[in-house]
C-alpha cells in the first residue's frame, strides 16, 4: 500500500468515526433535554400518563348460557377500553371467571350478572364458567 492510500483510508476512517461519535451524544442530548422540559406547561411523565389514559370506548357484552355462549364467541375490545360483560344463566346458578383479570361473579339462575372492568392488559382472556367448566367467550384486547 502506498502511503498516500494509507493516508486516504485514515481519514475517511476519522469522518465516519466522527459522524457516528457527532450522531450518538446528538441523540443523547436531546433525549436528555426531552425528560427535563415541559411540554405546553406539562412534565414529559405527565404527557405520558395522558397517552396511557383509558379510551372513551365502552365494550358491551350479552350472554345467555346455552344461547349466544361457546368457546368459539369472540368478542375484542381495545387497550384502555371499558368493557362490561352482562351475563345471564336462565336454567341454573352459576359462578363465572374472567382469566387474566381474575375477576367472578356469582349469579342464581334467571338473573343477569355483570362483570365491568378496564381492559388495561393486552392478550386472550377466557370467560369460564365454575359450575359447568365450559368457556364462554374469548375477549381478544388488542391496541
Amino acid at each position: 500500500m502506498t502511503k498516500r492510500s494509507i493516508f486516504t483510508k485514515s481519514i475517511i476512517a476519522t469522518c465516519l468515526l466522527l459522524g457516528t461519535v457527532g450522531c450518538s451524544s446528538s441523540d443523547s442530548t436531546s433525549d436528555a433535554g426531552e425528560d427535563s422540559e415541559s411540554v405546553e406547561g406539562e412534565t414529559s411523565e405527565e404527557a405520558s400518563s395522558e397517552t396511557a389514559t383509558a379510551t372513551d370506548e365502552v365494550v358491551e357484552i350479552s350472554v345467555i348460557m346455552g344461547q349466544t355462549s361457546g368457546s368459539a364467541v369472540a368478542y375484542q375490545a381495545t387497550l384502555g377500553s371499558k368493557v362490561q360483560i352482562k351475563l345471564l344463566n336462565p336454567d341454573a346458578d352459576d359462578e363465572f371467571h374472567l382469566h387474566g383479570y381474575d375477576l367472578t361473579a356469582t349469579a342464581t339462575a334467571g338473573q343477569e350478572v355483570s362483570i365491568e372492568f378496564t381492559a388495561d392488559q393486552l392478550g386472550t382472556f377466557d370467560l369460564e364458567s365454575h359450575t359447568t367448566g365450559d368457556w364462554i367467550l374469548t375477549l381478544v384486547v388488542e391496541e
